[in-house]
Order: C-alpha cells, then sequence, then structure tokens
C-alpha cells in the first residue's frame, strides 16, 4: 500500500505581504486557481486516495489547512506545535503511515511545490514504487533535469543505471557555485534535489535510527501516542524538544554512502516557487510582457513587471522590474531581482513592533 505525505509546514516569509503566519505560501493562490496546498494533493488523484494522504502542517496554519482539504479524513492533517525541520516532520509522518501498515510505502512531497506537467510526476513516482516493491531497502527520490545552471539548489549525481530512467545515486551535492552549476546542467548526471523522497516507512526509520537516533528515542513518546486521545498532548510536550535538522543531512546523504539510495530522472516542469522572482518565470506575460495574477495593471513606461493587488488597480509609470504586491493592509514594492531579500521586510517589522502585519 503507497500513502503520501505532504509537508506543509513553511513558513513563506519571502512571499509577505500575502503570506502571513496564520496563511503561509502553501495556503495561498499564488498562480490563481487552487492553492499550492490543493494542488499538491490533487495531482495525486487517480495514482494516491484521500485517505491515504497525511498532511503535516504548522500549528498557526491548521485550521485554514483542514479547510482546504475537506475530502481528508480528521486524522490525516498533523499539525507541528512548533517547526523542527524535516527529519522529525518524516519521522512523524513514517511512524503514521507505519502504525497502519506495517508494509506500507510512502511518497513525500513539499506542499508548496509548482508542477506544470504533474502526470511526469507521476510517472516517475510509479517507476519508483515498482523499484522499491522489488527492493524494499531502497530510499528514493526524484531528480530534476535541470534547465540552467541553478546555484541555489542542491544536486544529486546519478550512478549506474538500474532501471528505465531509473539510477544508483553516486553522490548529493550541495549548492555550487555558478561555474560548477553550468558544469553540473551540462554533464546529463546531475539533477536538482527537489525533496521530494519515495521509501517503505520501516526502511526510513530504520535509517533514522541509524544516522540519527537521538531523533527516534526522543519520539518515542509521540510514537506510542499515535491514535490515542493523548495524542495532542504528548506532540505539545516532546515535538518542540526534538532536534533541528533536514532529513536530506541526517539521513540522504549518508545513505548515500551505503548505496540503498536511487533516483529517478524527471522533468515535470518543476519549480519550488522560492519567491517573487520565481514567480515572475511561471506567469504568463500579458500584451505588453508584463505578468498581473491578480488586479488590474496601468504601465507607462513600465516593463517587466509583476502584480499581485488583490483586484486592486496598479500605476507604475517609468519603472522597470518590479514586483508591486498588495492586500488590505499593506503593499510591497520591491525591485524583482532582489526579491530574496523580502523576508528581510518580516525581520524589520518585528523589530518594529508591527507583528499585526506579521
Amino acid at each position: 500500500m503507497l500513502s503520501a505525505v505532504i509537508m506543509a509546514g513553511g513558513k513563506g516569509t519571502r512571499f509577505w505581504p500575502l503570506s502571513r503566519e496564520k496563511t503561509p505560501k502553501q495556503l495561498l493562490a499564488l498562480l490563481g486557481g487552487e492553492t499550492m496546498l490543493q494542488a499538491a494533493v490533487s495531482r495525486l488523484e487517480g495514482f494516491i486516495p484521500p485517505e491515504r494522504v497525511i498532511v503535516v502542517c504548522g500549528a498557526a496554519g491548521e485550521e485554514q489547512t483542514r479547510a482546504q482539504l475537506p475530502a481528508l479524513p480528521p486524522e490525516n492533517v498533523v499539525a507541528e506545535p512548533e517547526g523542527r525541520n524535516t527529519a522529525a516532520c518524516v519521522a512523524l509522518a513514517a511512524m503514521m503511515v507505519k502504525a497502519r501498515d506495517p508494509e506500507a510505502m510512502m511518497a513525500v512531497f513539499p506542499a508548496d511545490h509548482a508542477i506544470a506537467r504533474p502526470a511526469e510526476l507521476v510517472r516517475a513516482a510509479r517507476a519508483l514504487a515498482e523499484l522499491i516493491a522489488r527492493r524494499p531497502e531502497l530510499l528514493c527520490t526524484i531528480g530534476i533535469a535541470p534547465s540552467y545552471p541553478e546555484t541555489g539548489y542542491g544536486y544529486i549525481q546519478r550512478g549506474e543505471r538500474i532501471g528505465e530512467g531509473l539510477y544508483a545515486v553516486r553522490a548529493f551535492l550541495e549548492k555550487p557555485p555558478l561555474e560548477t552549476a553550468a558544469r553540473y546542467a551540462a554533464s546529463g548526471e546531475h539533477y536538482w534535489n527537489a525533496g521530494m523522497f519515495f521509501w517503505r516507512a520501516d526502511a526510513i526509520l530504520d535509517a533514522i535510527r541509524r544516522h540519527l537516533p537521538e531523533l527516534l528515542t526522543a519520539m518515542a513518546p509521540i510514537e506510542q501516542a499515535i491514535g490515542k486521545e493523548r495524542f495532542g498532548k504528548v506532540m505539545r510536550e516532546v515535538y518542540p524538544t526534538l532536534p533541528s535538522i533536514s532529513i536530506d543531512y541526517a539521513v540522504m546523504e549518508k545513505a548515500g554512502a551505503e548505496g540503498i539510495v536511487a533516483v529517478a530522472a524527471a522533468d515535470p516542469g518543476w519549480s519550488d516557487v522560492g519567491s517573487w522572482r520565481a514567480l515572475y518565470d511561471l506567469v504568463e506575460a500579458g500584451g505588453d510582457g508584463n505578468r498581473v495574477v491578480d488586479g488590474k495593471l496601468v504601465a507607462v513606461d513600465a516593463p517587466g513587471l509583476l502584480i499581485h493587488a488583490r483586484g486592486k488597480t496598479v500605476a507604475v509609470v517609468g519603472a522597470k522590474n518590479l514586483v508591486v504586491v498588495a492586500t488590505d493592509d499593506a503593499v510591497l514594492v520591491m525591485d524583482r531581482d532582489r526579491a530574496q531579500e523580502a523576508r528581510q521586510v518580516t525581520e524589520k517589522l518585528r523589530e518594529l513592533g508591527l507583528t499585526e502585519l506579521l
């Protein structure tokens, strides 16, 4: 049996003022239509049924998460009292999946990524599920064929071919400088690491036990409380004490050296939508070359704009390459190429005591 786990605990600070503590990036319809979380679940339709989809979210966004996913059983939405990175999230979800079926496989997806070709993602996922059915010890991931030399992503280097589009993993590589990233992108044997994983629940728990045993020791009371009335209370007491580390650093890089990691090569039109600049690249340009997600734009000698204004009309004269985001209580105007600095606004608001805007 295959279950899906959607990691939905991100804060999305680079998408202020739309993204707030109670409505982080994954709960927003940044591209119009469905929210990113809803899209993450929708693309699994026909592959994994709702009763086997588990969403791990932040406590602040729990109410909205449940409201956005009414088809999921209530017990399938689990709130982290405090974010502790992806190793704790994966371990929690694996414990829940294993409690339902000791031999179950699980697919892990971030909630806040965009996929232009979901059928290609499902194809790669099916291939990995078939591979794990034959080799249950494997820890697997999807590698995204790089379309340009990105320095902000980690990379996966493939090794020997073990099936159609399937390879052993030779190494996980850190975010590289531009010259190295260009070499990776041109090599044909390096993929972007998009943080999508496939494994049996017992296999990843065994790997965590080998490489991060203190996490499972600390989580023992949580595992024992799964399905019981005291689960919420135990989560609130134990979860904030857990080590904060990513599953990539804690387990996957080390497991690669053990020869038990495989990658499926895919090109599903993936984007991590990590900033307003990344969103600009995903939105179709209008006749004037500007991008408008929501609202109306009056542009006079003003190219390269991204507008997200909740129905408002925005006029721009004599400026270029701007991001303009308007909500009911705040407006962001920013150089598009400095979009990664948007999180500094949230830090500044906190310093100024303007926490009502967070």
